[in-house]
Order: C-alpha cells, then structure tokens, then sequence
C-alpha cells in the first residue's frame, strides 16, 4: 500500500503529485491519502478522469478534525474484450459503460430540455455521439446542434454544456490526449 500525507504538500502542488503517485500504481494497488478536509472534490475529480480510479472502492475516514484518510484503489486488470448494452446501464443522466477502463466511456441520457451544468474535461479529447434524438452543445458559448447519428469531436479544455432539444441518448467517450 503506498501512503501519501499531502498535508504537508503546498496545496498547489497536491493534485499534481496525487495523480503521478496514483499513475504509478500496479493494477489492484490503493493510493491511501491522508488529507486535512475531505477529499470529496478529489474524488469526482477522479472518478471523471482517470478511467483506472475504481471508485467502487473508495473509501474515506475522518479520523480528527483534520485528518481524513482516504483509499484510491487502482482497478485490475483489463480483460481484451468488453461489451455492454447501451440501454441496461444503470445510472441517470450519466452511466459509465466500462466503469475504471480508458477511455473513459459514458452513457448520457437527458430529456428534453434538460441540460448537464458547464464543464470541462482537460488533457482529453472528446467525442460526442448522439444516438438519438437531437442536443445542442455549446462548446466555449458557441452553439453546435448535434442530431442521431453526427459525432462531434472538441478539446477537453473546452467549456461544454449539452442541452437536449428532445428526449436524447448520446456516447461520450473523454480520451487521454496524446502528444502529438
């Protein structure tokens, strides 16, 4: 088990270190943290972008006022082969197709006019598929209407914020950029 006490961290640098110590982790490994609130924020931060984060098993433990200890277990091994049925996924409006695989690949289900809050996923490329019905996407406030069938692709570090012109099913899939 690898231990880090990021109290003692400049809170600038904490994230940073957090994932490099994480990345280095074997499959079936636990980064146990040691915090001085929370790590709640972490967590989805986690959860969103590192598809090995298994965030089943997260686990945390507020052992004083402030020390919270908090386990990051790192999924195990990837079989080849995975398959899932778009329409049996659990979770509303989101569900993780391949819960702590990359690319991280996420159902979204939005009726009409219901819309995901602005956000941004950086250090991936994005790909949004509509599969059916009709969303509107404003990627930096610029509006893109994405119908059944189209495929949008955009930088993560855009701000994005779709919003369902009727009730609509679309496959995102946040891939890890690579240095071109």
């Amino acid at each position: 088990m690898t231990e880090l006490d990021v109290r003692r961290i400049p809170p600038n640098e904490r994230h940073d270190r957090i994932h490099r110590t994480f990345e280095a982790l074997e499959p079936g490994e636990t980064l146990t943290i040691i915090n001085d609130h929370d790590p709640k924020p972490l967590y989805y931060e986690m959860e969103a972008e590192v598809p090995a984060f298994d965030a089943d098993g997260y686990e945390v433990e507020r052992e004083a006022p402030s020390r919270f200890v908090a386990e990051f277990p790192k999924g195990g091994t990837e079989p080849a082969i995975d398959r899932v049925r778009i329409a049996e996924l659990d979770g509303e409006p989101h569900a993780d197709a391949f819960p702590g695989r990359a690319p991280k690949t996420i159902r979204l289900s939005l009726e009409a006019d219901e819309r995901v809050p602005e956000h941004d996923h950086p250090d991936r490329t994005v790909l949004f598929h509509v599969l059916d019905g009709e969303i509107d996407v404003a990627l930096g406030g610029e509006s893109h209407r994405v119908s059944a069938g189209e495929i949008l692709r955009f930088d993560g570090e855009l701000s994005v914020e779709p919003t369902a012109r009727k009730e609509s099913t679309a496959l995102v899939v946040l891939a890890p950029r690579t240095a071109e």
